[in-house]
């Protein structure tokens, strides 16, 4: 009875945690080693499928739950996270957006069950942050050029550009491990996956003669040539995925191997809605000098009438760690290869009959215009880690691994590629050092993580630096030809700091 009791209160606890935690703080990066969950193994990069997880052993091995050898709380609840961002040319030669952010937010709660009166038994659950990522740009420009060809003089050209894509999966999870022997452990975990999305992609562009914005009393009618361009989705996905871990340990080697299924159990989804628009108006052929058709491209739905299909893929790692003979130190390394997802429909809905005004639908291609697209590359990450217990109370702690991005060059073919998420996509390096303190059995951990991006000669959103009045490359009014001259730094900074409370009569397990 003591046993059920102490389950439900920890099952509990985990649940309302999770539930007070925000639903959409944080969009999606693209990258699977963006997070690393607990302190200890943050500062290790990650690098503990062969061993040493600790209370993370539930995501990254669950064979690796048999380590804990007592009752435990673990609550890594406090990352300071600064991230800089500058993507030089997205808009138009010349033309930089720039986001920087600090943010400090919930990461890893975990409860390892081990009973004195059921030895054999071990028992973890655990919520966690699998992906809390966020990216928002506003930029407006204005100028007075001459855009339109048929007017004389310039105009006032003005542009204005928003791009806001918030991400969060959160997940709920259960572990058990099984021994088969004195050296060799099986382990199970099933998670629930909870995923957020919201995305915004805005671009209205104007061109109007300068006159008219000062004139009072108007002889002739306002003129005004316009081009807009919108997409809007936001949507709550539950899935159920499972991992299978082996771990097999000697006196001074331990090799580990797991396996992530992917998000086959699809449970349920609500806050479904999708949205695109494209209007265009009083553009004027470069070619014959006669107005194009003004058109109005809109529709929406919500709820029932969206399907959503978000996929994660199948993933198998490896990892070795090894204690010097000294048994001061101790190497960690671990590799994980993500298989590739061929391109699929992310978020589909059947668009409305009446969705075009002012254009015949044959001149248009409107087919499958709620229609949002994603897959994945397949990609493999490395992580090396490294610990040295200084003395029985004081460890040092460091860590490197890649962090590759699954959507980085992908082909969307069959799927024309504007059916997309838009993003900026980088490989982004982790660099990690820290310190792990006991005070009277207790474990406090501290510690920085460095990371670093680059992204060189990818396309641009939108040419607004050298705009025409139809652009008739891209079949695109009032800017120009996207070139091949972005480039993307990033540089981040993330302050760790956890706790790990012991309830038994031995010391945690290294």
């Amino acid at each position: 009875m003591d046993l059920i009791k102490t389950f439900i209160l920890s099952l509990s606890i985990t649940v309302m945690l999770s539930i007070l935690l925000p639903e959409q703080v944080e969009g999606q990066s693209h990258n699977y080693w963006t997070r690393s969950f607990n302190e200890e193994t943050s500062l290790l990069s990650g690098a503990v499928v062969g061993g040493g997880a600790g209370s993370a052993a539930i995501y990254f091995n669950p064979a690796g739950i048999a380590e804990n050898t007592e009752s435990s709380l673990s609550v890594n609840a406090s990352l300071f996270s600064f991230k800089f961002l500058k993507v030089e040319n997205a808009l138009g030669d010349g033309i930089d957006l720039n986001y920087s952010r600090g943010i400090i937010e919930p990461r890893f709660i975990s409860y390892n069950i081990k009973p004195k009166n059921h030895p054999g038994l071990n028992l973890e659950i655990a919520f966690l942050n699998n992906e809390n990522y966020s990216l928002e740009f506003t930029h407006s420009l204005e100028n007075e050029i001459d855009v339109l060809k048929n007017l004389e003089g310039d105009e006032r050209y003005y542009s204005f550009f928003n791009y806001t894509n918030n991400y969060r999966d959160d997940w709920i999870g259960i572990g058990v491990p099984l021994k088969l022997s004195p050296k060799l452990f099986l382990g199970t975990s099933m998670f629930l996956s909870i995923r957020s999305l919201d995305y915004r992609y805005v671009t209205d562009t104007e061109a109007f003669p300068l006159d008219s914005a000062f004139s009072g009393s108007q002889q002739e009618p306002f003129y005004s040539a316009n081009y807009q361009d919108y997409e809007y989705l936001g949507f709550n996905d539950y899935r159920l995925l499972w991992k299978f871990g082996l771990l097999y340990k000697s006196e001074r080697i331990s090799f580990g191997i797991n396996l992530t299924t992917p998000s086959v159990g699809h449970i349920y989804s609500d806050g479904k809605k999708v949205s695109r628009k494209t209007k265009q108006s009083n553009i004027t052929s470069p070619e014959t000098g006669e107005p194009l058709p003004d058109y109005t491209l809109v529709d929406y739905k919500e709820a029932k009438d969206v399907s959503v299909n978000d996929k994660s893929p199948l993933s198998v790692s490896a990892g070795i760690t090894y204690l010097f003979p000294e048994k001061k130190m101790t190497l960690y390394s671990t590799f994980e290869y993500f298989a590739g997802i061929d391109t699929y429909r992310l978020v589909e809905a059947d668009e409305s009959a009446d969705l075009a005004a002012g254009l015949p639908i044959q001149d248009f291609e409107f087919n499958e215009w709620l229609t949002f697209v994603s897959g994945a590359k397949p990609v493999l990450n490395g992580a090396l880690g490294f610990r040295w217990c200084i003395n029985q109370d004081l460890m040092f702690l460091s860590g490197f691994r890649t962090d590759f991005n699954y959507r980085k060059n992908l082909e969307y073919s069959p799927f024309a590629s504007r059916k997309k998420i838009n993003g900026v996509d980088l490989d982004v390096y982790h660099v990690t050092s820290g310190l792990s303190l006991k005070i009277k059995g207790q474990y406090l951990i501290v510690g920085i993580q460095y990371s670093a991006g680059r992204n060189k000669n990818k396309e641009q959103f939108i040419n607004l630096s050298d705009p025409s009045e139809f652009n008739t490359t891209e079949l695109a009014p009032l800017q120009g030809t996207r070139q091949n001259n972005v480039n993307s730094t990033l540089n981040a900074f993330s302050i760790y700091f956890g706790a790990t409370f012991n309830f038994g009569g031995k010391e945690k397990s290294k």
